[in-house]
């Protein structure tokens, strides 16, 4: 996956210095995603001027910190991976939005594991880096609760909070990360493995203990 495509529209421009100055934060951006996608989790500044044919010089006079630079390209990485969601047909049966959401997570979630080695690796020392990721792990927490809101909307609210848990570990990164990463079963083995176990625990959350005494 090479991440492509930035924000910033400056082709319009008619400052040359604006223009060639964001041009040089394309370059640093790009070759700093290049790297960790060939599994560089914590590219060094040398490393990523090279690639972006720059000197160190160049790169921190256009990123202060390191850290900055990590933060521009991973919010980038973000931007593109997770764009709009696919649309939800609330009308599908269950087994099918879960077969589907399975089918487009670990296809993105395998494409995204460079990305997530170097989130984690530089986290700390990238505060906003780190701050991102949790705004990552809520958008696809909210997606969830998007692709099974009407499941979720027949739920008391105590239910709904445990099986919308549920159903965010069951379908987010980490399990993804454990089946890849721990299991090392391979994408279409771990694939299939997550079907099967997401059938069960999605039918188990959503058909779970009925409203409480106090909401009936």
């Amino acid at each position: 996956m090479k991440i492509v495509g930035f924000a910033v529209d400056v082709s319009r421009s008619r400052d040359e210095r604006i223009v060639q100055s964001q041009r040089v934060r394309r370059s640093l951006i790009q070759a700093t995603l290049d790297l960790i996608q060939a599994g560089d989790a914590e590219p060094t500044s040398g490393a990523i001027a090279t690639i972006a044919g720059l000197s160190s010089r160049t790169l921190f006079q256009h990123f202060i910190r390191l850290s900055d630079l990590y933060a521009a390209a991973f919010e980038l990485a973000v931007s593109r991976a997770f764009g709009p969601d696919r649309q939800v047909d609330s009308a599908a049966p269950l087994a099918s939005r879960i077969a589907l959401l399975v089918s487009d997570r670990a296809q993105l979630f395998e494409e995204w594991l460079p990305v997530w080695h170097f989130a984690e690796r530089v986290r700390r020392a990238a505060p906003a880096v780190g701050a991102g990721l949790a705004h990552l792990r809520g958008i696809l927490r909210e997606r969830i609760a998007a692709w099974f809101a009407v499941e979720l909307e027949a739920l008391d609210p105590d239910s709904r909070d445990h099986a919308l848990d549920s159903l965010d570990r069951t379908f987010g990164l980490d399990s993804w990360m454990n089946m890849r990463e721990r299991q090392r079963l391979s994408p279409m083995h771990a694939s299939r493995a997550w079907r099967f176990t997401a059938e069960a625990i999605v039918q188990q959350a959503l058909t779970g203990p009925g409203p409480s005494p106090a909401a009936a």
